[in-house]
């Protein structure tokens, strides 16, 4: 073998052997590690729906119109409860101490024996408070002829009989026709005798009646007591239930 094979020769072995021991190495060496999964939370449960039914409403649209209604009742409650404080008033039960008591709007005016004023507010059905008066309280008794004062005084109903003397004064004649309102197409009706009086409204209502005092008249419609007070010139009456009637015949007298 000349020199020139044996060094090829040897070349090849020791290529052979470079190969094969990179290929043990590469067998020997360990995989790489796998990078592991990052882990799924839970899925995000969705919003449940909430039911027709128990969803939040607002208030109806009629809650002012029930407001109102409801105002409007209370507004109608005071004015009958306050009908039985109108008219005149004796001060102790004296007919020389004359008191009164008239409506303005939903708050009622007084006026003591001595001229002295007050507004008076509604407390319930038979109480009325008069600030200007320190806050006294009236009550107002059953059959509606006294005023009970928290100060220890009361007065007592000014009757008097229809034609002078009881009371200690005449009391207006209030025969005839009158017209509510002051319309002229429609009538009513009073009928006066010995103070006890008749009345017939426009619908053909009627009702008994009696004077509280010289310009002061209390009726009962059916069970509705309605207070009237008298114009000085005898031509009108305002009720407590804010109307009131004319009679235009007097004015031409």
């Amino acid at each position: 073998m000349s020199l020139v094979r044996f060094e090829r020769a040897t070349l090849l072995a020791l290529l052979s052997g470079f190969v094969f021991s990179v290929a043990g190495m590469a067998q020997l060496m360990p995989a790489p590690p796998q990078v592991p999964q990052i882990p799924q939370g839970p899925p995000m449960p969705s919003m449940p729906t909430m039911p027709d039914s128990q969803v939040p409403q607002g208030p109806p649209p009629d809650m002012p119109q029930q407001r109102q209604q409801q105002q409007d009742q209370e507004r109608r409650n005071n004015q009958q409860g306050s009908a039985g404080f109108l008219g005149a008033w004796c001060a102790q039960g004296d007919p020389s101490k004359q008191a009164s008591i008239s409506s303005n709007g939903p708050m009622l005016n007084l006026t003591n024996e001595s001229g002295s004023t007050s507004i008076g507010n509604m407390q319930g059905n038979n109480q009325i408070v008069a600030p200007e008066w320190q806050f006294v309280t009236g009550t107002l008794s059953g059959d509606g002829r006294r005023i009970n004062w928290s100060n220890g005084t009361f007065w007592a109903r000014c009757y008097g009989g229809g034609g002078g003397g009881g009371g200690g004064y005449r009391t207006p004649n209030l025969n005839g026709n009158w017209y509510p309102n002051g319309n002229r197409s429609l009538q009513c009706s009073i009928q006066q005798r010995r103070g006890n009086l008749t009345l017939q409204n426009e619908v053909g209502d009627r009702a008994t009646g009696s004077f509280n005092g010289k310009w002061s008249v209390t009726t009962n419609w059916q069970g509705t007591r309605i207070t009237g007070t008298i114009s000085r010139d005898g031509t009108r009456i305002d009720w407590s239930n804010g109307t009131y009637w004319i009679r235009y015949r007097l004015y031409g007298q």
